[in-house]
């Protein structure tokens, strides 16, 4: 893995290079109104900032002031229903994910075909903010989706912004959302580095073009494996820490970051207890081409950091426990590249590839996964401001740690209302 690590260094080191060089050869004067500020409809999901931040753009459409008070509350989401058709039985009927995939010697191998129709991804927000000049800025908000079983609501969002620190429960520091062309699937960008937590975090402007960011935050994923079922449980002692830089320019921004974190096995009175380190490195961006096109990009490295890679998310991808009770870790490497492409003011296509490497120890489970890639393209149609429709395409395979190979496809249809 050392020899493939430094391989996977360099190939970033290049892709940075170039990425650099063909941003800087169209990069226009650095002033604040020539920074890139992405289209709401070029994202999947929006952009999260401070109260500072949006202090400087008041324009808070579609909200109403709670009267007696200083703040206005706005009420937010979308209704989303889906329709699926799946080719070769993945075990998962609302997300394509590279782990559901059936392999070679699993009773799943060689399932026919089913249809699947869902709103689940249905989300609805509440957004509440003083914007007083004269007072700290405050931003309260709270959303929630159905994506359960049982369609229960489920949280995903809920966090405070104070001045330039949002505190809660929100996409994580290193969560480059502008690195992904917008998919159907909810399971979107497989390799995206990522995922939500409960954070402390600081943003702060440097300059007219550059960010900088900090977040001590709650590592709720340890994904230890324990296939000798050895006494103890996973905890942790530390939080992650998280360091972000972004880059703007007028028609493109470069995401560079890295974390920390601590791996925690305690054997309790009669066991081993040991820890380990989780690194991680990220380089990203988004580089618009003319107004109709643009390239995304995003790669992470690291050693214990799977469970951070939405691909292996739940399938204890960081480390494994040995038979001597000694945490092994799993070092790993995830790239993602993205184009849209719009046809005209209200058809575009986007097309998305994702693949993803472990380099687990022989003790880990024989099905567990090795890499794997999948690959999404779409066409969708913006109606207006509110409704839109489309059709999905995707496809993808996974390796297991035994080498069993399997490959699944499905097509995906969506509507949806957003208000």
């Amino acid at each position: 893995m050392k020899k493939a690590a430094f391989i996977s260094i360099c190939m970033i080191g290049v892709m940075f290079s170039t990425y650099h060089a063909v941003a800087q050869a169209i990069m226009r004067s650095d002033s604040t109104s020539n920074q890139l500020a992405t289209p709401e409809k070029d994202l999947k999901e929006d952009a999260l900032f401070t109260a500072s931040e949006q202090l400087e753009n008041p324009n808070f459409e579609g909200s109403w002031p709670m009267f007696g008070t200083d703040l206005r509350m706005k009420v937010g989401g979308y209704l989303k229903v889906d329709f699926v058709y799946d080719f070769d039985g993945t075990l998962d009927k609302n997300q394509f994910l590279m782990s559901t995939i059936p392999v070679e010697g699993q009773s799943t191998y060689g399932n026919e075909g089913y249809v699947s129709f869902f709103a689940k991804e249905t989300r609805v927000n509440i957004d509440v903010r003083r914007e007083a000049s004269e007072k700290i800025p405050l931003q309260a908000f709270v959303e929630g989706d159905f994506f359960s079983s049982g369609n229960q609501f489920r949280l995903r969002h809920a966090y405070i912004t104070a001045g330039d620190f949002i505190i809660g429960q929100t996409w994580t520091t290193l969560s480059f959302l502008e690195s992904m062309a917008t998919m159907m699937d909810f399971a979107a960008g497989d390799a995206l580095f990522g995922g939500r937590s409960v954070q402390v975090r600081y943003q702060k402007p440097l300059s007219n073009s550059l960010k900088f960011y900090l977040g001590v935050e709650y590592l709720s994923s340890l994904g230890i494996e324990n296939p000798n079922n050895i006494s103890g449980q996973a905890n942790i002692q530390l939080p992650l820490l998280a360091f972000r830089l972004d880059k703007r320019w007028g028609n493109g921004v470069l995401f560079l970051g890295a974390s920390i974190a601590q791996l925690r096995w305690d054997g309790g009175s009669v066991g081993e207890s040991d820890q380990i380190p989780q690194l991680s490195f990220v380089v990203a961006g988004r580089q618009y081409i003319g107004k109709n096109n643009y390239l995304t990009l995003n790669v992470s490295l690291g050693d214990a950091y799977g469970e951070n890679i939405i691909a292996f998310a739940g399938s204890d991808a960081n480390a494994v426990l040995n038979q001597n009770g000694k945490l092994e870790s799993i070092q790993g490497l995830s790239a993602m590249v993205g184009f849209m492409h719009r046809w005209t003011s209200k058809l575009e296509s986007n097309f998305n590839y994702a693949y993803g490497w472990l380099d687990a120890p022989v003790e880990r489970d024989a099905f567990a996964l090795k890499r794997g890639g999948i690959g999404h393209i779409n066409l969708i149609r913006k109606f207006d401001g509110n409704f839109s429709s489309g059709i999905e395409y995707m496809w993808g395979a996974q390796r297991t740690a035994n080498d069993a190979l399997g490959s699944a496809s499905r097509i995906q249809a969506m509507a949806r209302f957003d208000f």
